[in-house]
């Protein structure tokens, strides 16, 4: 069984995802449902290990790489690019 994120981080993700693109100009993903999955798998991480560590990504140690925060929504890749992709 898949498991689900909690129903107050998912709404936590679509709150962020929907205010950070309104103030940095940036875009969510343009492929259809994309944008739920990756606003899922923030809120699962939120859930598991307290940050929104990018779902896009395979980290062999999680609550190492949010050490590093290059991956931590919004990412690196979305600052520069513009687009969550």
């Amino acid at each position: 069984m898949v498991k689900k994120p909690s129903e107050k981080a998912t709404e936590r993700m679509r709150v962020f995802v929907e205010k950070y693109t309104e103030k940095s100009g940036t875009y969510v993903s343009p492929v259809e449902g994309v944008t739920e999955q990756v606003i899922l798998g923030l809120a699962q991480n939120i859930d598991d290990i307290g940050r929104p560590l990018c779902p896009c990504r395979f980290y062999p140690d999680k609550n190492e790489e949010i050490k590093h925060r290059t991956w931590i929504c919004a990412c690196d890749d979305m600052q520069i690019y513009k687009y969550c992709h």
